[in-house]
């Protein structure tokens, strides 16, 4: 039962957790595209641009791509090579060096001459892993921004010649062209410079050139995601912003300046992470800065899940028989469903943000739907189990049957649904249905294997246990038996010594009885068994001997039913019962003693008496080794179908009730 409550306790507590409202202000400040992924949503929700948050969200939707935390980032010191450029140029960039060494103090940003001491095309002479100040050429030119200014040069000829794509923005003062990212410039390190062919045909102030130079050169710094454009509500000219924005319309505002600082700051992407894990929910979060990552922590929590669900409806189910043969099928099947749907919530609720699962939504039509469900495919197993499988079928056969059976079964339903639903949209549960349901039939049929292996072995172990313990049983016994006759002979043998001074015939008479009581008992030397004709024989020697001892205070009466004669039963049970009669009966009383053993049948056993009119029995259990040996011989001859009792009124007597004798 404590199974079963735990199996509805984790159904109960994590609906409560993915059915939670905390999160919903997610959909309110997010728009979502019909898939529902991280890099297609934008911030709605009129910003602040002064805020923090804001200059945050700018970064966010500018920088990554909602599935990585790869941003691209010059690592090396920022270079800048000019060619063809005039005074007035290198004073722009001169200024625009001066500003950016403000917003990111941490980086090194020089003119590639004066930092490396040779012209680029110099150093590209040299083996790209020769080092200059330490740093490799391959990252030199990376880190470089090669800025070319010329009025008459083709420019889509120069960019295809360097293998590069560009990217033109046409205006009224000419054309600026500069180099495209791949994507895998993004994820690794550049090997090449970044190019900017800046071709203005047109005179313009200072300030008006160094708006279109600035704009270019701060673009490469980095990698703007310009598939992602901002609500229109909550847009401003920035430097990153889209690229359709035209550069004499754009500012370099506060959002830029801290998506540079931050960017280029040593611990950004902690930074980041840490924005993320406090404005959004941490399944959100998590998914935003690493996809891969979260979705390998999903499947984690699903399987730890299923896994303990497994383990609780594994030990719940095993060996548990319901009274009805069909609710052995149906209750399984209902929990089964039940937790797969829970899965399922669990999983949209990791990994798909646009929705809001609901009790009356979701919940409660998904336990109506299961319960419907779990009828239809338990119905089908049970029915096509009883009719298919036969108890003398080989259990190889059995457990096929019964692995395509359960397959079959789970399928069924959902496959008559896919037929006449939109199969476009159903392919997405139904195919990881098909796969559960065969991940279940295989399961099924594992578990079976399992407990008829464990069955089999338990059956092979009680086998051999039984057969110890009637190997021991007969030990036992004839450790016991070979203590009845050392017992008695003493007995006998002391009674002889002390007739031998008084009475030489009876010593003789004595002696001779005994030795034939030895004889019939040394004739049946490793038998277990005798008949109740031998062993009243041996048990009226016995008497015979003490009657001899006793004289005439001592007498008997034997009364068998004739036909119990031949009845076999445990050899040395019976003289025993008759020497505790006289040692602890007759020896204590100096009148007449009697005793009277009596054997009949009694509800088809065996009732065995015996009688003396000697003292009571004490309280409690009867003393005397002979009354023990008899009690252990009775346990390990007959179990519990045989039984010892004895009592006072209204006749002293012990008796011995054997069951099933015949």
């Amino acid at each position: 039962m404590k199974k079963l409550i735990a199996l509805i306790l984790i159904l109960v507590i994590t609906s409560f957790v993915v059915v939670s409202k905390n999160d919903t202000f997610l959909n309110m400040e997010l728009s979502f595209n019909k898939n529902g992924n991280p890099n297609d949503i934008v911030y709605v929700k009129p910003p602040d641009f002064k805020s923090e948050k804001y200059k945050w969200e700018y970064i966010k939707e500018r920088l990554f791509d909602g599935e990585t935390e790869n941003v691209y980032k010059i690592k090396e010191p920022i270079l800048i090579s000019l060619e063809n450029a005039t005074q007035q140029d290198s004073i722009i960039i001169k200024e625009i060096i001066q500003e950016l060494q403000i917003i990111i103090p941490n980086k090194t940003i020089d003119f590639f001459t004066s930092f490396v001491g040779k012209p680029i095309e110099s150093v590209l002479k040299n083996n790209f892993n020769t080092l200059f100040k330490g740093i490799p050429v391959y990252s030199l030119m990376g880190s470089t921004i090669a800025m070319e200014f010329d009025q008459e040069l083709n420019h889509s000829v120069t960019i295809e010649a360097q293998g590069l794509n560009a990217v033109k923005v046409p205006n009224d003062i000419g054309n600026i062209s500069s180099s495209h990212f791949f994507r895998d410039q993004v994820l690794n390190d550049r090997n090449s410079p970044y190019y900017i062919f800046i071709d203005i045909n047109k005179v313009l102030s200072l300030e008006e050139r160094k708006l279109y130079i600035k704009y270019e050169f701060l673009r490469s710094l980095c990698f703007v995601r310009d598939e992602k454009v901002l609500n229109e509500e909550s847009s401003v000219n920035n430097i990153f912003n889209s690229i359709k924005h035209k550069p004499e319309n754009s500012k370099f505002t506060d959002a830029d300046k801290f998506l540079l600082q931050k960017l280029y700051s040593d611990d950004f992407i902690e930074q980041f992470k840490d924005y993320m894990y406090a404005n959004y929910p941490w399944r959100y979060a998590s998914s935003f800065v690493n996809k891969k990552e979260h979705e390998f922590k999903v499947w984690s929590i699903i399987i730890g899940v299923g896994v303990l669900v497994f383990v609780l409806m594994f030990s719940f189910f095993q060996n548990r028989k319901f009274k009805y043969s069909y609710l052995n099928y149906w209750f399984p099947v209902f929990l089964i469903l039940l937790h797969f749907i829970h899965l399922v919530n669990i999983h949209e609720f990791l990994t798909k943000f646009n929705s809001v699962i609901g009790w009356n939504s979701h919940i409660f039509f998904q336990i109506a739907l299961a319960f419907v469900f779990s009828i239809i495919i338990s119905f089908n197993l049970w029915g096509i189990e009883k009719i298919s499988i036969k108890e003398n079928q080989i259990f190889s056969y059995q457990l096929l049957l019964k692995v395509i059976f359960t397959f079959v079964s789970f399928i069924s339903p959902l496959t008559l649904i896919f037929l006449e639903s939109d199969r476009k949209g159903f392919l997405e549960f139904i195919l990881p249905y098909i796969l559960f349901s065969a991940g279940l039939a295989i399961g099924r049929g594992l578990l079976l294997y399992l407990n008829h292996f464990s069955a089999s072995l338990v059956k092979e172990k009680d086998v051999e246990l039984s057969r110890l313990k009637e190997a021991k049983a007969e030990a036992e016994v004839k450790v016991l038996q070979s203590q009845i006759n050392p017992h008695f002979l003493y007995n006998a043998l002391n009674s002889i010594a002390s007739l031998a001074h008084t009475d030489a015939d009876k010593t003789e008479k004595m002696a001779l009885s005994l030795s034939d009581l030895f004889r019939h008992s040394i004739n049946r030397k490793g038998a277990k068994v005798n008949t109740l004709g031998d062993e009243l024989s041996l048990v009226r020697n016995y008497l015979e001997i003490e009657q001899i001892r006793f004289g005439d205070r001592l007498s008997f009466n034997i009364d068998i039913e004739p036909d119990l004669l031949t009845v076999e039963i445990p050899m040395f049970i019976l003289q025993p019962l008759v020497e505790n009669a006289i040692k602890h009966g007759i020896s204590k009383i100096e009148g007449q003693g009697q005793i009277i053993l009596k054997v009949s049948k009694k509800d088809n056993g065996i009732l065995i008496s015996v009688q003396d009119n000697g003292p009571d029995f004490p309280e409690g259990l009867v003393s005397g080794h002979g009354l023990q040996t008899v009690y252990d011989l009775l346990r390990f001859s007959y179990g519990d179908k045989a039984e010892m009792s004895w009592h006072n009124q209204p006749q002293k007597e012990i008796t011995i009730q054997i069951y099933n004798m015949i």
